[in-house]
């Protein structure tokens, strides 16, 4: 495996680390300042983008990247993009997110980055909400917002741009200080409409700063990124990657055979994504040797434990001063309101028990408190919402006081989900707190059922819960993914399965084939059109 010479030297990173002045605003001048070799390749595009020149490039040095960075920049300083403007930037998933991020933010402009599969209608509410000043986009893209009836500003199409060679006036650069905002995200939008999510310089690197010195800091470490590059945990790790010098290749395509050939032309040591690709990637008939991979990072939702302990089999790790077999599995729970980083985590190795949808322990910069209703805390053992608060926090959705205010509770951010606390003060997680099920039988958790399905009926790959009203009633449906014909019996022996583990039973299962689940842009299974399909399915047939 081919050495590097980007990293960054640990006395370096400390000192980036202990910088007051970092944040999200100016990490590319830092990672050049800090970097060992600044013209040696530290990007590789699976998506080529063209450079300042215009020729097509899959591979980046910080310095080509700069150029290029600031060639845009002067491209909106000359359309008359200033300091707090938003500009929307809704193309295809790739590296292009990035650079428009880098040069918006060098004027204090404020990019509000869209995941390329949100519809048309879906984007012009994002930018009225955001009162964006125009939309960067591409060909495809444009003529949908056209037919939409998108009035929102201007629209650029990112192949009629001609990048100006005029240098970028030195009053043009902004000096950001920690609360400046310098993203605009979104939430997913699996419980309805994304949400725009305020980042700003400080807060955004308050999740970076305490992992600089030890991120991936091994001379082979290679770094895969499988994360929507329009995500604004995918704009964390690349900020993370420029600072520790760490080579990174950032894919465009997310599914799992496409994944497993990445890994294994590039030698990647570590893989980043969310827990959909890491799933596709477990329930594989052949995933390959994968033999590089030491780390696998889930961020977003938390991942089955069935699909965690089929990926930490392959690759290895290192144990002392030599290797053993198997891989880690970092198992983070977050989300864009909460900040990069994740602010819980737990950590699967071969061979070692966790227990299902343990969720660890929270990171040292933040607090997580287990939530009642009326704000005080729960007891051991007791479900409740989780309330996360510190630094990494957003400080709200733009031009939303009232969703802002709604989503807290006695000082604490609440996430959506529903956790408890054992004696041990381990956290676990029960369920989305809109996915929660309610049957004739009493409560249940969606998310708990689903991991005792997985793990108990290996010829199913997939489970997803959920309960509707029909006639009044509770009524509980499990969908099961199986790329065969399920068994007959398969109700039958779910519901043993459940009631075992003291669950609510299924009143139904429906066999879907691999795909068939309806997702969001970001790949989360959408329940609530599950539920609103399952209704529409049972008045027809009525």
């Amino acid at each position: 495996m081919t050495r590097n010479t980007t990293l960054v030297p640990m006395p370096e990173r400390r000192r980036l680390a202990a910088d007051p002045d970092l944040g999200a605003g100016n990490v590319l001048q830092a990672a050049i300042n800090a970097s060992p070799d600044p013209q040696a390749s530290l990007l590789t595009l699976q998506q080529a983008v063209p450079d300042a020149h215009g020729q097509l490039c899959r591979d980046f040095n910080l310095i080509r990247l700069q150029e290029l960075v600031t060639a845009w920049a002067r491209h909106y300083w000359d359309r008359g993009v200033r300091q707090r403007d938003r500009v929307a930037v809704w193309i295809s998933d790739s590296f292009e997110n990035h650079v428009q991020y880098f040069a918006l933010t060098t004027l204090g402009a404020i990019p509000v980055l869209l995941n390329g599969e949100l519809s048309a209608e879906t984007v012009g509410r994002l930018c009225e909400k955001t009162t964006v000043v125009g939309v960067h986009t591409d060909q495809l893209r444009a003529a949908a917002l056209a037919y939409s009836g998108f009035q929102e500003g201007w629209v650029q199409v990112s192949d009629d741009v001609k990048l100006p060679e005029a240098k970028l006036p030195a009053r043009a650069r902004f000096q950001h200080a920690a609360t400046d905002p310098v993203l605009i995200c979104h939430s997913s939008g699996t419980t309805g409409d994304p949400k725009p999510v305020i980042w700003t310089h400080g807060q955004a690197m308050a999740g970076i700063r305490p992992h600089l010195e030890n991120f991936l800091s091994c001379l082979d470490a290679r770094l895969l990124s499988v994360l929507p590059q329009s995500h604004a945990s995918a704009v964390g790790y690349l900020l993370m990657a420029l600072l520790t010098g760490t080579p990174t290749v950032l894919q465009s395509s997310r599914d799992a055979d496409t994944t497993r050939r990445a890994i294994d032309a590039h030698q990647a040591t570590a893989v980043v994504g969310f827990a959909d690709t890491f799933a596709g990637l477990a329930t594989t008939a052949e995933p390959g040797p994968l033999a590089t991979v030491e780390t696998w990072i889930s961020v977003g939702d938390a991942a089955h434990h069935a699909h965690i302990a089929e990926l930490v089999r392959h690759g290895r790790h290192r144990r002392g001063k030599g290797w053993v077999a198997g891989s880690l599995f970092v198992d983070g729970l977050g989300a864009s309101e909460l900040g990069w980083g994740g602010v819980l985590a737990r950590y699967v190795i071969p061979g070692i028990s966790v227990q299902n949808r343990c969720l660890g322990r929270p990171q040292p910069y933040v607090d997580i408190a287990v939530l009642r209703a009326d704000g005080t805390l729960a007891d051991p053992g007791e479900v409740g919402m989780l309330g996360v608060r510190g630094p990494t926090i957003t400080p709200g959705y733009w031009g939303d006081h009232n969703t802002t205010y709604r989503s807290q509770l006695n000082g604490y951010w609440l996430s959506g989900d529903l956790a408890w606390r054992n004696e041990n003060g381990e956290l676990f997680h029960a369920d989305r707190l809109v996915d929660a099920i309610r049957s004739r039988t009493g409560e249940g958790y969606s998310l708990l059922m689903e991991e005792t399905l997985l793990t108990q009926i290996p010829e199913v790959s997939d489970w997803s819960v959920i309960s509707v009203e029909i006639a009044d009633e509770p009524w509980v449906v499990g969908y099961a993914v199986s790329a065969g014909a399920a068994p007959p019996e398969l109700l039958e022996q779910a519901n043993q399965a459940l009631t075992a583990q003291g669950h609510p039973p299924l009143d139904e299962v429906r066999v879907m084939p691999q795909g068939a689940l309806p997702v969001g842009a970001t790949g989360k299974v959408l329940k609530r059109e599950l539920r609103s399909q399952y209704v529409i399915t049972v008045l027809s047939e009525a």
